[in-house]
């Protein structure tokens, strides 16, 4: 192929790419120092994976502004820019692996607790470590090839690695939405807020699918532009804060209070004794409580990520034989 014809298509790319990259930055540097100062009661092992992910998503804006400033500043002048790969560009596909398939993992494992479920959490992965090993393909790529005349080198491997993560993306969408499907109960209100819940996770996969599909587009039709670092370069902050935002989401974001009539025939309760059975969901739980005054509380806690309550949801919900257990 030849090389990109203007500096618009070559090096205008790469700089909405950083713009974009460093305001979600700032976005997901504020979720963490949220997520740190609400949620001090998590396990280590939440709170770790966290950190890594921040630690992660540093290094990455680090290496994107200095890929950037080599064409910009240190080449200014010269026809390099124009003709030659920035000298970290290879690293890129690494950052982006290293955030992107640990939180597909998460999710996968997430799902396979919810769900009960071995082969859609083992398709996830497969497709997840898959992507992994197409972007390490794709760096050694970029650094064999150089230059944009040998671009051609690295479509393969790129084509693997963002239509695997893609493939991930979606069959995680797909079981979450399932799941919450299946578990409307036929009461209004319950099933308001799992459409609530359905709304928001469609909501979010459509944003990262949506940059993921432009990323693919323009890499495969526009051969000559560098035009889809523009989506790529912010695909990995898209990750990291929709899983952090979705931490932040948990504690009392919906209340509803019903008063009832009568008794729930769903929660049996003896009296003077309060009950509650919990609807174990992918993105949140939903706790229905009934107290002796007949009032029903329904609370959106957004708990799928809550790891020290899975035991004791379980053993809530075996309690009362409950149909809605995880």
């Amino acid at each position: 192929m030849t090389s990109p014809a203007t500096p618009q298509l070559v090096l205008g790319p790469y700089y909405f790419g950083v713009v974009l990259n460093t305001l979600f930055y700032g976005v997901l540097a504020l979720q963490t120092l949220i997520y740190y100062q609400g949620y001090k009661s998590d396990r280590l092992l939440l709170r770790l994976f966290v950190f890594y992910l921040f630690a992660i998503e540093t290094i990455n804006s680090g290496m994107i502004l200095a890929t950037i400033y080599q064409p910009l500043v240190g080449q200014f002048g010269t026809d390099l820019p124009m003709t030659k790969f920035p000298t970290l560009l290879p690293g890129q596909p690494y950052l982006a692996t290293a955030i992107s398939v640990p939180v597909q993992l998460f999710y996968a494992w997430r799902i396979h607790v919810v769900i009960a479920s071995n082969w859609i959490p083992a398709l996830i992965c497969l497709s997840s470590l898959t992507s992994m090993a197409g972007g390490f393909w794709t760096g050694i790529q970029v650094h064999r090839a150089q230059s944009y005349a040998n671009k051609h080198m690295v479509d393969p491997p790129a084509i693997i690695w963002s239509i695997c993560a893609s493939a991930s993306d979606i069959i995680i969408c797909i079981s979450l939405i399932a799941s919450l499907i299946k578990r409307k109960t036929g009461m209004k209100n319950t099933d308001d807020v799992i459409d609530r819940i359905i709304r928001t996770t469609l909501q979010t996969g459509a944003v990262t699918q949506t940059f993921a599909i432009l990323d693919n587009v323009l890499f495969l039709t526009l051969p000559n532009s560098a035009l889809c670092f523009t989506f790529d370069f912010v695909l990995p902050k898209l990750y990291s804060n929709a899983i952090v935002s979705t931490l932040n989401a948990r504690k009392g974001t919906v209340r509803v209070a019903i008063e009832q009539s009568q008794d729930n025939i769903l929660l049996m309760e003896n009296l003077g004794v309060r009950q509650a059975a919990t609807i174990g969901t992918p993105s949140q739980s939903i706790a229905f409580r009934h107290s002796i005054s007949r009032t029903e509380t329904t609370s959106l806690d957004s708990e799928l990520f809550d790891l020290d309550t899975q035991e004791s949801s379980h053993r809530e919900a075996r309690q009362f034989g409950s149909a809605f257990s995880h």
